[in-house]
């Protein structure tokens, strides 16, 4: 029984061409050597035209590179208490590519990304995951694999058809911004431990309560918990390579992974070849080490939002090849367009959340911190995400601690550590029960940290009700 991964990228900007495909492909690392309109008409059953497709470009998935288990040893081995199945030594992510772990804590080798990435190609583009045929939206024309040298980029080319009328003036307004990749993986392997597991029932304590957590290896090295998804060596499905099989794009309303961001409109002669080599060579925003996007946290509008246009010059036309070594992030589009795109991405998230019902109660710190109605709005809006799409009770703790620190609220990490001890404050016989082991965990806590604690439980609540309805 193989693992269902997903994760999101987020839409810049709804005008879109794919001429400009061509210039992407020039600088990949590896992609598709068919003529792309061959192949979109192969896949589409007709020409690929801007009449009757919106053709959408999005960098959907990273690698991370992977150190081998010093004297590590193979098969079941026993750990403490515990018996698990190591079958490779090569789990340890490296420190460096922490950031390319996905908000679920799902992660990729560069390798099995290299050899997994063609199974896009033709796959069906959905809409929220239903993933029934007669209900596809388009298709995945082509996809390409950019190395820039910290990590393996992955870009897909989303042809959705425009018949879907209402779905394509939501894209194209920019109400629904969100596009999500659906993977298959035969196995996963626990990046801490080794252990290798089939399906959920086999996984290890490590990625079932601390996924995204870190620890010190032997070495001293911090390095991240997550779920390293199939193997390079693995071949014994044709039809996922490494164990991994791509099998479709969604478009999303509610974001669970803002780690990939679409990183392009295509559109004609806006900016030059050079820009556009510099653009796809810097890594996106959400995946560089100054960036703030971990599990199930929305930023605010802010000048890491990039976007780059390419030039229409021609199928095979456009960029020059990628540098050796992936440039910095650059400052010259980025002035160019941060006024005006700052102002959009404003206004169009105030429009959207307007009229969007306050969920439940919150922090009691908010009331003095989020002052403008628009920006309580969308934290509000952040926490009722977190509590619908968090896969476990620590990552929505992490989460919601993160989402606090971007929002400016400050509540000491041992109040979160309580509250995630404490669970859910329905699993308590009463408030009062709730607030009474909570004083017996920690005697010196104070009445206002309390209220944060007790309010705290309320959103575990909230979580718990929604991922664990029985």
């Amino acid at each position: 029984m193989a693992f269902l991964k997903k994760a999101n990228a987020m839409v810049v900007h709804p005008r879109i061409s794919g001429r400009g495909w061509g210039g992407i492909r020039k600088v990949a690392s590896a992609g598709s050597s068919r003529n792309l309109t061959d192949q979109a008409k192969e896949i589409l059953g007709q020409p690929l035209h801007s009449d009757t497709h919106l053709v959408t470009h999005c960098t959907i998935v990273a690698s991370v590179d992977t150190d081998s288990m010093p004297n590590a040893k193979l098969g079941n081995i026993k750990v403490g208490s515990k018996t698990i199945n190591r079958k490779w030594a090569d789990y340890l992510i490296k420190p460096e590519c922490s950031q390319f772990v996905n908000n679920n804590g799902d992660s990729w080798s560069r390798e099995v990304l290299r050899m997994a990435y063609p199974t896009f190609i033709g796959a069906h583009n959905f809409q929220e995951h239903v993933q029934i045929e007669e209900q596809s939206k388009g298709r995945i024309i082509d996809a390409v694999a950019r190395d820039i040298g910290d990590s393996l980029y992955i870009d897909i080319l989303v042809a959705t058809d425009r018949k879907n009328a209402v779905l394509v003036q939501d894209i194209e307004s920019g109400k629904m911004a969100t596009l999500s990749m659906g993977c298959t993986t035969d196995f996963t392997i626990c990046s801490k431990c080794g252990h290798y597991a089939v399906d959920e029932t086999e996984l290890c304590d490590h990625i079932r309560y601390a996924k995204l957590n870190t620890f010190m290896d032997d070495s001293g090295q911090k390095r991240v918990i997550a779920e390293l998804c199939g193997h390079q060596s693995y071949d014994e499905n044709p039809e996922a390579p490494g164990g991994v099989r791509f099998i479709e794009a969604s478009w999303v309303a509610v974001p669970a992974f803002p780690g990939a961001v679409m990183r392009n409109v295509l559109s004609p002669g806006e900016v030059s070849d050079e820009q556009v080599r510099r653009v796809l060579a810097s890594p996106p925003p959400q995946w560089s080490e100054s960036a703030i996007a971990k599990a199930a946290k929305i930023q605010v509008p802010s000048s890491s939002y990039r976007k780059a246009f390419f030039d229409e010059g021609g199928e095979e036309g456009g960029a020059e090849s990628a540098p050796a070594t992936p440039s910095k992030p650059f400052q010259d589009v980025e002035d160019e367009v941060y006024e005006s795109l700052k102002k959009r991405v404003k206004e169009r998230l105030r429009s959207d959340l307007a009229g969007a019902e306050e969920p439940g109660a919150v922090m009691e710190p908010n009331d003095n911190i989020i002052r403008e109605s628009s920006d309580r709005s969308f934290y509000l809006k952040s926490l009722d995400t977190m509590t619908r799409v968090a896969s476990s009770k620590q990552s929505f703790v992490e989460g919601l601690r993160r989402t606090n620190e971007t929002f400016g609220i400050v509540i000491p990490d041992r109040l979160y550590r309580v509250a995630a001890r404490l669970g859910p404050i329905h699993h308590h016989s009463s408030a009062r029960e709730y607030q009474k082991s909570c004083l017996g965990l920690n005697p010196t806590i104070t009445p206002a940290e309390l209220r944060v604690v007790v309010r705290l439980g309320t959103l575990l609540s909230r979580w718990d009700s929604n991922n664990n309805p029985n």
